[in-house]
């Protein structure tokens, strides 16, 4: 695979959520990066921690510390599952349109921030109880949600998720249905996806092309600490015409403490492997 730059590489910011957020900008800019992938849960930035001019005041602050460093915001991934109440597949007509308001205001900080692409999950259901209807109130809540993002300029991008966090997009098929039916893009996930036994090739011949990637080696690991071919993987990804961003995605709490190293061996790892300069 020919070289390539590490302005095509981005961080996910959920690693640093137990330190400040100017302390997970200063470490991502250090290593080398030049965007990021805001995890929007408090305490960094949850929009539902503020009043309206609250909010429009820490989106200002967030795009002035993401200038001050040369960095710049690739997408926006608000918390939406289970730790929020956001649900917008719930069978409350109450809850449902009160997720749909936090979601429509997320699509509107996306486009503050100047992020093309919004993270979207479709709500979440009971793992003893999984019906038809419950996919269907999740279609019809993000074909909403893609109808308002579209005059604001964010592409609204689903990913698969394991069981536990949503049945509703937990295998391949159930996500195609999803963004098939709503006309938004697909995220590749790619350590849940290969665990879950997919591929490049399952992936790409599903949705044709890719909105976003997250990718960390196997159990979310730094890269080459783990068992999967990035290499190969990122060849891939390049055979296929991929062009969009690849964020480097180290979720997990045994991050938190220190997520610096595994960040820096993430970028070591680019750098020693030749895959970029």
């Amino acid at each position: 695979m020919s070289n390539l730059d590490m302005s095509r590489f981005c961080v996910l910011t959920a690693p640093f959520l137990h330190h400040t957020l100017e302390y997970g900008l200063d470490s991502i800019a250090a290593n080398g990066f030049s965007s990021i992938e805001l995890w929007g849960a408090s305490p960094h930035y949850c929009l539902d921690d503020y009043d309206q001019a609250g909010r429009a005041q820490r989106v200002r602050e967030i795009n002035s510390m993401l200038a001050a460093r040369g960095l710049t915001m690739a997408v926006y991934h608000p918390e939406q599952v289970r730790q929020y109440p956001v649900n917008i597949a719930s069978p409350s007509a109450y809850l449902r349109e009160k997720s749909l308001d936090f979601m429509r205001r997320s699509i509107e900080d996306a486009a503050a921030f100047g992020a093309p692409v919004m993270m979207l999950a479709p709500g979440w259901v009971f793992l003893d109880h999984f019906t038809q209807a419950d996919t269907q109130r999740a279609v019809e809540s993000v074909l909403q949600l893609a109808e308002y993002a579209k005059p604001l300029g964010v592409r609204l991008a689903m990913e698969q998720q394991d069981a536990t966090t949503s049945l509703l997009c937990s295998t391949l098929p159930r996500l195609v249905h999803l963004v098939k039916a709503t006309g938004i893009e697909d995220c590749m996930d790619i350590p849940l996806a290969l665990e879950d036994g997919g591929t490049l090739d399952a992936y790409f011949e599903a949705f044709g092309s890719l909105a976003h990637v997250h990718l960390a080696d196997s159990g979310y690991r730094p890269f080459g600490e783990g068992s999967l071919d990035l290499e190969g993987l990122l060849a891939g990804l390049q055979a296929r015409g991929y062009s969009g961003k690849v964020s480097v995605s180290l979720w997990g709490a045994v991050h938190y403490p220190d997520p610096d190293t595994p960040l820096r061996a993430c970028r070591d790892w680019l750098l020693t492997h030749g895959i970029c300069n």
